[in-house]
């Protein structure tokens, strides 16, 4: 593409590592030097853009354009990028959370996946005494634990409702949200976690042990699909997460997903006469159905209604999309919370219970503290 239009636009392609990226785009914000287009996230880190006036609405982008529409994309892809009731962003790529056993332990064990939280422990007690870990999931900068924690969440009654208003209502600290701090203590004091959570946190730490055929099962999102060899696709199953004590919604009818990723448009940018065209043909080919569908074969769960021959894509991509078939899809925390400050808190917490350092309620409580600093 770039190649395509390099007599009428400059297109100058910039990648860091996620933490490069993010200090990058914040400075440059603060210096009035944003890109003309750049990839970003939703929620709490598009606040400070929005409050300072930088970002583009992106309904002048849709009525600028003659290839791309707003009702291309699947419903409630935008919310990610809505405050105020206008949306400052257009989502590139959704995801969906796979809960997932290795196959061959199971049977080595003569064990059934578990549905229940009784069966999760009964399950535990065999593998511990064998060696191995039950759920290879740790904590580190609140990954891949803070998902794990929305997706306990959302067994419980009303959960999905808490998690809708909690831009308004600023309320975290609930029975819910207690009741599942408590069954992840409950988790950790049974030794189903790696025994060094930190170490072993982090999405790449936490799956590898379960690549490595050291874990049982494991918690992750499809961006990590380019690090499960095909020989353990082949032999991974996705399953439901099992069932807490106390839940109302049962975990095989529903799962979390929800938009992760898009791209957002300077304002002033694009209301630059000199600009605008090149950035409207621009944002058309990073919103196209031919981009979308390439990008599929990473592991993205497309957000635009686009066909896709899901044979070609990895093993584990066919079962999820399987899987998905007939599920609900419920909300992360991390797309809701509508303070960045707070984020960073519900995350580094998740740190502290998962070692022990923080009760439940110590938890629980420290995130609405942040919180309540943001009312």
């Amino acid at each position: 593409y770039v190649d395509s239009v390099k007599d009428s636009a400059d297109i100058q392609i910039e990648t860091l590592s996620t933490v490069d990226y993010k200090t990058k785009i914040k400075v440059e914000m603060a210096s009035g030097e944003l890109p003309d287009v750049f990839t970003w996230w939703g929620g709490a880190l598009l606040k400070d853009m929005v409050d300072s006036d930088l970002l583009l609405n992106v309904d002048d982008y849709f009525a600028a354009s003659k290839a791309v529409s707003r009702d291309q994309f699947v419903d409630g892809s935008f919310g990610y990028y809505t405050l105020g009731g206008n949306t400052y962003g257009v989502p590139l790529e959704g995801t969906r959370s796979l809960f997932l056993a290795n196959s061959e332990l199971f049977k080595k064990y003569n064990l059934s996946y578990p549905t229940t939280f009784e069966e999760l422990k009964a399950c535990n007690d065999v593998f511990k005494a064998n060696g191995i870990i039950t759920l290879a999931i740790g904590s580190n900068g609140g990954e891949p634990s803070s998902f794990f924690y929305s997706e306990l969440y959302n067994q419980f009654p009303g959960a999905a409702q808490e998690l809708d208003t909690l831009s308004t209502t600023m309320k975290f600290d609930t029975d819910n949200a207690l009741k599942t701090a408590d069954a992840i203590a409950q988790m950790r004091d049974l030794g189903m976690f790696p025994e060094d959570t930190v170490a072993n946190g982090g999405w790449s730490a936490s799956l590898q042990l379960f690549v490595d055929g050291k874990a049982a099962m494991t918690y992750t999102y499809p961006w990590m699909f380019d690090f499960i060899p095909e020989d353990v696709q082949a032999k991974t199953d996705i399953i439901p997460v099992p069932m807490l004590d106390g839940a109302a919604n049962n975990p095989a009818d529903f799962l979390s997903g929800f938009t992760v990723y898009g791209f957002c448009i300077n304002k002033a940018s694009f209301n630059d006469p000199a600009k605008h065209d090149a950035l409207v043909a621009l944002c058309d080919f990073l919103a196209s159905d031919q981009l979308t569908e390439a990008l599929t074969q990473s592991g993205m769960v497309p957000d635009k209604k686009v066909d896709v021959d899901w044979s070609k894509a990895k093993p584990i991509m066919q079962k999820l999309m399987a899987y998905t078939e007939g599920t609900t899809l419920t909300a992360v925390h991390f797309t809701v919370i509508p303070d960045n400050a707070t984020v960073n808190i519900f995350n580094s917490a998740l740190d502290e219970l998962f070692v022990g350092a923080l009760t439940p309620q110590e938890y629980v409580s420290k995130v609405q503290a942040e919180l309540d600093k943001a009312k």
